[in-house]
């Protein structure tokens, strides 16, 4: 009887000690989960200020150059002081739009400030729906207080304008000669007028001409003032003031 016990006893045990090896034996060929490959790349923003680079010093007009991918390849670059104030806006408009990429380059002009300011580049589109600030990108830049040959000082840069308008500003031309260009956005001519300013460079004058014109629809254009170059006649010294037309 004991014996018989026994014997049971064993091989229990016996069999106890299979189901555990096969239990090692399945868990030691199961295969090991496949690590999923993460990313650290990071999605290119819609908007970049490629120059001028951060930190930099500018001075009037002010030359933005970038690339975007943007609805219909538009979008807004602003010249901003240090307390966020608007100094000038224009619409720029990229090579090409969203989902693909373009260049864009704009050159903004306003009245330079009397002394070295520090401010902003911001370039960023503006939401269909509400009009926020979208795809916003900043680059911070010293502003100096260098006065470029011609200014305008009225009107100020992005004021509705209708005619006739009385441009005015500031020179240091040869011969005190300059032209004066009303544009529509298309870069067709609305009115032009040919002025003398009060003083001749090297000194700076100043100048004040009223211009008619007829536009058609509400829509952004610029007043341009330039000189000509006297070797060639070509347009030199160009201060082109954004506007809008109501």
């Amino acid at each position: 009887m004991r014996l018989g016990w026994l014997s049971a006893v064993a091989a229990a045990l016996a069999s106890c000690l299979c189901v555990i090896l096969l239990a090692g034996c399945r868990e030691a060929e199961a295969p090991s989960a496949t690590p999923v490959p993460t990313s650290s790349a990071t999605a290119e923003p819609a908007i970049s200020i490629d120059s001028p680079d951060s930190g930099e010093t500018v001075s009037v007009p002010i030359k933005v150059r970038g690339t975007a991918s943007v609805f219909e390849a538009t979008l807004l670059v602003a010249v901003k002081d240090s307390r966020g104030n608007t100094l000038c806006q224009v619409v720029a408009t990229a090579s090409e739009g969203g989902p693909g990429r373009g260049d864009y380059e704009v050159e903004i002009a306003f009245p330079p400030p009397v002394g070295s300011m520090k401010g902003s580049i911001d370039a960023f589109t503006e939401s269909p729906k509400d009009g926020s600030v979208e795809d916003l990108v900043s680059v911070p830049v010293t502003i100096a207080a260098v006065q470029p040959a011609i200014i305008i000082t009225s009107p100020p840069c992005g004021a509705e304008v209708k005619s006739p308008v009385l441009v005015e500003g500031t020179a240091s031309v040869f011969e005190a000669a300059l032209s004066i260009v009303i544009k529509d956005s298309s870069g067709q001519e609305l009115a032009r007028a040919d002025v003398l300013t009060s003083e001749g460079a090297p000194g700076r004058g100043t100048f004040s001409q009223e211009l008619a014109f007829s536009p058609a629809g509400h829509f952004q254009g610029t007043i341009e003032a330039f000189s000509q170059s006297p070797q060639d006649g070509s347009v030199i010294n160009l201060f082109a003031l954004p506007v809008i037309f109501p």
